[in-house]
């Protein structure tokens, strides 16, 4: 069973989803080894994590670029657009992002990394400033799971773009409900499905509501558990579709596929286990992607990253979203791709 708007959803009868074409121009020895996520970010040299890191960063790059050109962000007369990094962590999106947009000439914007591990957060002030003039990259002690508030940091009249490079769990859930109430285009690559199955709990006391959730329980929040966990309003599924195929009373088979779809993949995994792991990853991104277009009016799209590795990689998928019928939309649809099997596939 399908999506009813399968157009949107970019449903593939459970293939792959179109690979996105990796840029070719960034030479990344040509560019400031401080912008550089394996460099700056510190990842062992020449490492497939590394690899790995610069091509989602490209990727994420390119299309924020795209958006940034089209009418929604460029029309005279505005007055800018924040860049959110969602569960920015130590800021290996968050600077080679800003530093590769302002290589292409691209000014009018700033990024606000936004993260609950406070240690994260100071050590990407610390990089960011030696890179960037004040203002530039600003961080956000927040909990993602509080968009309003984050939204409240946001100066008046700017636009926005909400970008999350492997926000664990329940953490991608939020940056898309940022993108939502801020009606902002998402450009998600999320991680660690399985995470998304814990709930919140605050001191060993029960689940906690998002009102419960104040600043001195920050340090509570920011452990792994809780920062990749849902509050009680998170629903899984998502979506009516896949609610349509795992009714609420069936919530076990929804967490066989969620962990399933996170399964790690090395050398060793038996093929057939990375078709498994491949197809219920899919579906969980696809789930996510129906609850947008559903509920808020938003063009989706999956795309996987191309350049991944020659073994499949559990993590490739990005989430692409922006209002119907908006400019943004149309540059998300109309992306050049590679219809067929991505990078590292095995069908």
């Amino acid at each position: 069973m399908l999506p009813p708007h399968r157009d949107r959803l970019q449903a593939h009868h459970g293939r792959a989803p179109t690979s996105l074409v990796r840029p070719t121009g960034i030479d990344w020895d040509q560019v400031d080894p401080a912008l550089d996520p394996m460099k700056g970010g510190r990842i062992r040299q020449g490492s497939l994590r590394g690899e790995r890191k610069r091509a989602q960063v490209e990727a994420i790059a390119t299309i924020v670029s795209k958006l940034l050109r089209c009418p929604d962000f460029c029309t005279s007369g505005g007055s800018g657009t924040t860049i959110i990094d969602a569960g920015s962590g130590a800021g290996n999106l968050a600077i080679p992002l800003a530093g590769l947009l302002r290589r292409e000439g691209i000014s009018n914007f700033d990024v606000l990394a936004v993260d609950v591990n406070e240690v994260a957060l100071q050590r990407l002030e610390e990089r960011a400033s030696d890179i960037f003039s004040r203002g530039a990259v600003r961080t956000l002690f927040a909990d993602l799971a509080r968009p309003s508030e984050i939204l409240q940091q946001m100066p008046g009249g700017r636009s926005c773009i909400v970008v999350s490079l492997h926000a664990c769990g329940a953490a991608s859930d939020y940056a898309m409900e940022l993108a939502h109430i801020s009606g902002s285009p998402f450009i998600i690559c999320p991680c660690c499905t399985a995470k998304s199955l814990v709930r919140r709990r605050q001191g060993g006391q029960g689940p906690a509501q998002r009102d419960d959730v104040q600043n001195n329980a920050m340090t509570d929040i920011s452990a792994s558990f809780q920062r990749s966990g849902a509050t009680d309003d998170i629903r899984y599924p998502r979506s009516d579709w896949l609610c349509g195929i795992i009714p609420p009373d069936m919530e076990d088979n929804y967490e066989v596929l969620a962990k399933v779809a996170d399964v790690g993949l090395g050398p060793q995994t038996p093929s057939e286990q990375r078709e498994h792991q491949r197809r219920a990853k899919i579906i969980v991104e696809l789930d996510r992607l129906a609850s947008s277009a559903e509920n808020f009016g938003y063009y989706t799209r999956l795309v996987r990253i191309k350049d991944q590795g020659k073994v499949a990689y559990g993590k490739g998928e990005i989430l692409l979203g922006a209002k119907e019928g908006s400019s943004s939309a149309c540059v998300l649809r109309n992306l050049p791709v590679i219809v067929g099997r991505a990078a590292g596939n095995t069908s």
